[in-house]
Protein backbone atom coordinates (compact mmCIF):
# COMPACT_ATOMS: atom_id res chain seq x y z
CA UNK A 1 0.00 0.00 0.00
CA UNK A 2 1.13 3.84 -0.67
CA UNK A 3 2.55 5.47 2.31
CA UNK A 4 0.23 8.07 2.08
CA UNK A 5 -2.40 5.79 2.83
CA UNK A 6 -4.23 6.97 6.44
CA UNK A 7 -4.72 3.33 6.98
CA UNK A 8 -1.05 2.29 6.19
CA UNK A 9 0.18 5.02 8.36
CA UNK A 10 -1.85 4.35 11.14
CA UNK A 11 -0.26 0.69 11.13
CA UNK A 12 3.09 2.02 10.97
CA UNK A 13 2.73 3.52 14.27
CA UNK A 14 0.69 0.92 15.90
CA UNK A 15 4.03 -0.91 14.79
CA UNK A 16 6.31 1.36 15.86
CA UNK A 17 4.47 1.69 19.46
CA UNK A 18 4.49 -2.41 19.55
CA UNK A 19 8.43 -1.90 18.88
CA UNK A 20 9.09 0.32 21.66
CA UNK A 21 7.19 -1.40 24.12
CA UNK A 22 8.34 -4.83 22.96
CA UNK A 23 12.63 -4.06 22.58
CA UNK A 24 15.07 -4.82 25.25
CA UNK A 25 17.05 -1.65 24.43
CA UNK A 26 15.84 1.29 25.79
CA UNK A 27 14.27 3.24 22.85
CA UNK A 28 13.18 7.42 22.72
CA UNK A 29 12.66 8.75 18.94
CA UNK A 30 13.18 12.73 18.13
CA UNK A 31 11.15 14.19 15.26
CA UNK A 32 13.20 16.83 13.13
CA UNK A 33 12.35 19.74 15.68
CA UNK A 34 14.00 17.92 18.50
CA UNK A 35 10.88 16.84 20.23
CA UNK A 36 10.64 13.42 22.14
CA UNK A 37 7.32 11.73 19.78
CA UNK A 38 7.78 8.56 21.61
CA UNK A 39 10.12 6.38 24.12
CA UNK A 40 9.76 2.66 25.11
CA UNK A 41 8.65 0.88 28.52
CA UNK A 42 12.67 -0.23 28.29
CA UNK A 43 13.71 3.23 28.75
CA UNK A 44 11.56 4.35 31.66
CA UNK A 45 12.85 1.49 33.27
CA UNK A 46 16.66 2.00 32.57
CA UNK A 47 16.31 5.75 33.86
CA UNK A 48 13.41 5.44 36.30
CA UNK A 49 11.13 7.83 34.35
CA UNK A 50 7.70 7.65 33.64
CA UNK A 51 7.60 7.20 29.40
CA UNK A 52 4.47 9.50 29.24
CA UNK A 53 6.07 12.36 31.18
CA UNK A 54 8.64 12.82 28.33
CA UNK A 55 6.20 12.97 25.40
CA UNK A 56 6.48 16.09 23.73
CA UNK A 57 9.27 17.89 25.56
CA UNK A 58 12.45 19.12 23.93
CA UNK A 59 15.47 16.53 23.12
CA UNK A 60 17.32 18.97 26.06
CA UNK A 61 14.62 18.38 28.38
CA UNK A 62 14.81 14.94 27.62
CA UNK A 63 18.38 14.00 28.25
CA UNK A 64 18.25 16.38 31.03
CA UNK A 65 15.62 14.25 32.41
CA UNK A 66 17.50 11.04 31.98
CA UNK A 67 20.86 12.38 33.25
CA UNK A 68 19.43 12.81 36.69
CA UNK A 69 19.43 8.93 37.13
CA UNK A 70 22.81 8.92 35.92
CA UNK A 71 26.44 8.50 38.18
CA UNK A 72 27.68 11.13 36.77
CA UNK A 73 25.27 13.64 34.94
CA UNK A 74 27.01 16.14 33.61
CA UNK A 75 29.14 13.27 31.79
CA UNK A 76 26.27 11.79 30.33
CA UNK A 77 25.12 14.94 28.92
CA UNK A 78 28.45 15.44 27.26
CA UNK A 79 28.78 12.44 25.82
CA UNK A 80 24.88 11.75 24.15
CA UNK A 81 23.59 15.36 23.74
CA UNK A 82 26.89 16.69 21.84
CA UNK A 83 28.62 13.34 20.12
CA UNK A 84 27.66 14.33 17.01
CA UNK A 85 25.18 16.52 14.95
CA UNK A 86 21.65 15.42 14.48
CA UNK A 87 21.93 14.02 11.13
CA UNK A 88 25.19 11.63 11.90
CA UNK A 89 24.99 8.48 13.33
CA UNK A 90 27.08 8.35 16.61
CA UNK A 91 27.88 5.78 19.43
CA UNK A 92 28.90 7.43 23.36
CA UNK A 93 30.73 6.31 25.84
CA UNK A 94 29.75 3.76 28.80
CA UNK A 95 27.25 5.78 31.02
CA UNK A 96 26.89 4.07 34.67
CA UNK A 97 22.90 4.92 36.00
CA UNK A 98 22.79 5.26 39.51
CA UNK A 99 18.89 4.62 40.16
CA UNK A 100 16.44 2.67 40.19
CA UNK A 101 18.94 0.56 39.99
CA UNK A 102 23.15 0.27 39.18
CA UNK A 103 23.72 -0.35 35.87
CA UNK A 104 25.61 0.80 32.75
CA UNK A 105 24.40 1.72 29.30
CA UNK A 106 25.81 2.61 25.87
CA UNK A 107 23.75 5.25 24.12
CA UNK A 108 23.64 5.23 19.99
CA UNK A 109 22.22 7.71 18.09
CA UNK A 110 20.46 7.38 14.96
CA UNK A 111 19.41 9.36 12.57
CA UNK A 112 15.88 8.78 10.87
CA UNK A 113 15.67 10.48 7.58
CA UNK A 114 12.70 11.51 5.94
CA UNK A 115 12.39 12.96 2.68
CA UNK A 116 11.88 17.04 2.42
CA UNK A 117 12.23 17.12 6.51
CA UNK A 118 14.50 17.85 9.00
CA UNK A 119 16.04 14.35 10.23
CA UNK A 120 15.12 12.79 13.07
CA UNK A 121 16.90 10.41 15.55
CA UNK A 122 16.50 7.78 17.26
CA UNK A 123 18.05 7.37 20.73
CA UNK A 124 18.65 3.48 21.35
CA UNK A 125 20.06 2.62 25.03
CA UNK A 126 21.77 -0.88 25.49
CA UNK A 127 22.43 -2.39 28.82
CA UNK A 128 25.57 -3.34 28.93
CA UNK A 129 25.66 -4.39 33.00
CA UNK A 130 26.51 -8.01 32.12
CA UNK A 131 29.20 -7.43 29.94
CA UNK A 132 30.85 -4.52 31.41
CA UNK A 133 31.24 -7.07 34.81
CA UNK A 134 32.01 -9.89 32.70
CA UNK A 135 35.00 -8.03 31.43
CA UNK A 136 35.96 -6.54 34.99
CA UNK A 137 36.00 -10.40 36.27
CA UNK A 138 38.26 -11.11 33.41
CA UNK A 139 40.90 -8.49 33.73
CA UNK A 140 40.73 -9.18 37.87
CA UNK A 141 41.14 -12.92 36.87
CA UNK A 142 44.48 -11.86 34.62
CA UNK A 143 45.81 -9.70 36.61
CA UNK A 144 45.59 -12.34 39.29
CA UNK A 145 46.90 -14.88 37.10
CA UNK A 146 49.89 -12.17 36.15
CA UNK A 147 51.01 -12.53 39.94
CA UNK A 148 50.88 -16.05 40.53
CA UNK A 149 52.82 -16.21 37.31
CA UNK A 150 56.47 -15.77 37.37
CA UNK A 151 57.08 -15.85 33.63
CA UNK A 152 55.94 -13.17 30.91
CA UNK A 153 53.69 -15.31 28.34
CA UNK A 154 55.51 -12.95 25.50
CA UNK A 155 59.36 -14.40 25.76
CA UNK A 156 58.44 -17.05 28.72
CA UNK A 157 61.32 -14.43 30.59
CA UNK A 158 61.08 -13.84 34.19
CA UNK A 159 58.53 -11.01 34.76
CA UNK A 160 58.57 -7.68 36.67
CA UNK A 161 57.28 -8.90 39.79
CA UNK A 162 60.09 -12.27 39.96
CA UNK A 163 62.69 -10.00 38.66
CA UNK A 164 62.03 -7.62 41.51
CA UNK A 165 61.73 -10.44 44.06
CA UNK A 166 65.39 -11.85 43.06
CA UNK A 167 66.73 -8.56 43.12
CA UNK A 168 65.64 -7.94 46.50
CA UNK A 169 66.97 -11.74 47.71
CA UNK A 170 70.51 -10.73 45.31
CA UNK A 171 70.81 -7.21 47.61
CA UNK A 172 70.49 -8.82 51.20
CA UNK A 173 72.79 -11.55 50.31
CA UNK A 174 75.44 -8.90 48.54
CA UNK A 175 75.11 -6.85 52.38
CA UNK A 176 75.78 -9.51 53.93
CA UNK A 177 78.14 -11.08 51.78
CA UNK A 178 80.09 -8.12 51.25
CA UNK A 179 80.01 -8.43 47.53
CA UNK A 180 78.63 -6.25 44.28
CA UNK A 181 76.18 -5.98 41.93
CA UNK A 182 75.13 -4.75 38.89
CA UNK A 183 71.28 -4.02 37.12
CA UNK A 184 71.21 -3.62 33.70
CA UNK A 185 68.03 -1.93 32.21
CA UNK A 186 67.67 -1.81 28.11
CA UNK A 187 65.39 -0.68 25.73
CA UNK A 188 64.69 -1.91 22.15
CA UNK A 189 65.48 1.28 19.97
CA UNK A 190 62.61 2.35 17.87
CA UNK A 191 59.83 -0.65 18.46
CA UNK A 192 57.44 1.89 18.03
CA UNK A 193 58.83 2.47 14.59
CA UNK A 194 58.69 -1.24 14.29
CA UNK A 195 55.27 -2.01 15.33
CA UNK A 196 54.02 1.14 13.58
CA UNK A 197 55.85 0.27 10.18
CA UNK A 198 55.81 -3.77 10.13
CA UNK A 199 52.65 -4.25 12.48
CA UNK A 200 52.36 -5.34 16.17
CA UNK A 201 52.76 -9.24 15.53
CA UNK A 202 56.56 -8.51 13.77
CA UNK A 203 57.20 -6.08 16.97
CA UNK A 204 56.39 -9.45 19.10
CA UNK A 205 58.15 -11.42 16.88
CA UNK A 206 61.28 -8.92 17.28
CA UNK A 207 60.81 -9.02 21.07
CA UNK A 208 60.92 -12.94 21.19
CA UNK A 209 64.28 -13.33 18.65
CA UNK A 210 65.85 -10.42 21.34
CA UNK A 211 64.73 -12.56 24.54
CA UNK A 212 66.31 -15.52 22.75
CA UNK A 213 69.23 -13.73 21.95
CA UNK A 214 69.87 -12.58 25.32
CA UNK A 215 69.40 -15.56 27.10
CA UNK A 216 72.91 -17.22 25.52
CA UNK A 217 74.46 -14.41 26.96
CA UNK A 218 74.03 -14.82 30.61
CA UNK A 219 76.15 -16.75 33.05
CA UNK A 220 74.78 -19.49 34.62
CA UNK A 221 73.43 -17.54 37.72
CA UNK A 222 72.31 -14.30 36.17
CA UNK A 223 68.74 -13.02 36.04
CA UNK A 224 67.08 -12.06 32.83
CA UNK A 225 63.75 -10.70 32.86
CA UNK A 226 60.72 -8.87 30.49
CA UNK A 227 60.39 -5.88 32.80
CA UNK A 228 57.18 -4.52 30.50
CA UNK A 229 56.69 -3.09 26.82
CA UNK A 230 60.39 -3.36 24.96
CA UNK A 231 62.19 -2.87 28.25
CA UNK A 232 64.33 -6.07 29.61
CA UNK A 233 66.38 -5.93 33.00
CA UNK A 234 69.38 -8.17 33.91
CA UNK A 235 69.85 -8.97 37.03
CA UNK A 236 74.38 -9.50 37.59
CA UNK A 237 75.66 -11.14 40.72
CA UNK A 238 79.00 -10.50 42.39
CA UNK A 239 79.38 -8.70 39.01
CA UNK A 240 82.52 -5.67 38.77
CA UNK A 241 82.49 -3.50 35.68
CA UNK A 242 84.82 -5.86 33.94
CA UNK A 243 82.51 -8.59 34.15
CA UNK A 244 79.40 -6.26 33.31
CA UNK A 245 81.00 -4.82 30.37
CA UNK A 246 81.98 -8.50 28.81
CA UNK A 247 78.27 -9.11 29.30
CA UNK A 248 76.87 -6.49 27.79
CA UNK A 249 79.17 -6.65 25.10
CA UNK A 250 77.88 -10.55 24.03
CA UNK A 251 74.32 -8.88 24.50
CA UNK A 252 74.76 -6.36 21.89
CA UNK A 253 76.28 -8.37 19.66
CA UNK A 254 73.40 -11.06 20.03
CA UNK A 255 70.94 -8.27 19.44
CA UNK A 256 72.19 -7.07 16.44
CA UNK A 257 72.20 -10.34 14.71
CA UNK A 258 68.62 -10.20 14.83
CA UNK A 259 66.62 -8.90 11.99
CA UNK A 260 63.47 -7.08 11.12
CA UNK A 261 61.32 -9.06 9.51
CA UNK A 262 59.49 -8.95 6.64
CA UNK A 263 62.35 -7.07 5.60
CA UNK A 264 65.56 -8.74 6.63
CA UNK A 265 67.27 -5.14 5.96
CA UNK A 266 67.33 -3.43 9.48
CA UNK A 267 68.98 -4.79 12.56
CA UNK A 268 67.90 -4.43 15.98
CA UNK A 269 70.36 -1.89 18.75
CA UNK A 270 69.21 -1.58 22.19
CA UNK A 271 69.96 1.28 24.48
CA UNK A 272 71.46 0.59 28.04
CA UNK A 273 72.41 1.64 31.48
CA UNK A 274 74.30 -0.39 33.84
CA UNK A 275 74.30 0.43 37.65
CA UNK A 276 76.15 -0.96 40.13
CA UNK A 277 76.11 -1.55 43.88
CA UNK A 278 78.88 -1.49 45.93
CA UNK A 279 79.66 -1.94 49.54
CA UNK A 280 79.35 0.17 51.69
CA UNK A 281 76.45 1.94 50.25
CA UNK A 282 73.25 2.94 51.92
CA UNK A 283 71.16 2.57 48.59
CA UNK A 284 67.84 0.48 48.60
CA UNK A 285 67.93 -2.60 45.40
CA UNK A 286 64.92 0.10 44.33
CA UNK A 287 67.40 2.78 44.56
CA UNK A 288 69.92 1.09 42.24
CA UNK A 289 66.70 -0.12 40.09
CA UNK A 290 65.54 3.88 39.42
CA UNK A 291 69.47 4.51 39.01
CA UNK A 292 69.98 1.95 36.34
CA UNK A 293 66.68 3.31 34.41
CA UNK A 294 68.18 7.21 34.58
CA UNK A 295 71.60 5.53 32.90
CA UNK A 296 69.15 3.86 30.27
CA UNK A 297 67.49 7.11 28.97
CA UNK A 298 70.65 9.05 29.54
CA UNK A 299 71.94 6.89 26.61
CA UNK A 300 68.65 6.68 24.52
CA UNK A 301 69.38 10.58 24.30
CA UNK A 302 72.77 10.02 22.47
CA UNK A 303 70.80 8.08 19.92
CA UNK A 304 70.54 4.08 19.24
CA UNK A 305 72.83 1.38 20.25
CA UNK A 306 74.35 3.41 23.26
CA UNK A 307 75.49 2.59 26.31
CA UNK A 308 75.40 4.19 29.92
CA UNK A 309 77.41 2.94 33.16
CA UNK A 310 78.30 4.15 36.43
Amino acid sequence: MPAEDPEWGSFLQAAALAVLEAADEGLVVFDGDGRCRMIGRRAGEMFGVEPAVLVGRSRAEVLDELSKACEEPDAFMLAVAATAPLGVPSVAEPVDICRPRPRTVVCKGIPISREGQPPGRLLLVRDVTRERSGERASAQLRARLAELTPFDPLTTLLNARRFHEELDREHGRSTRAWDSYAILRMDVDGMSWINEEFGVPVGDLVLEHVASRLKTCLREYDILSRLEGDEFGVLLPGADTLAARAVIDRMVAAVGAVEIEPEGTSKVTVSVGAAFWVPPSGESARDVFERAGTLREEARSRGKGQLQIL
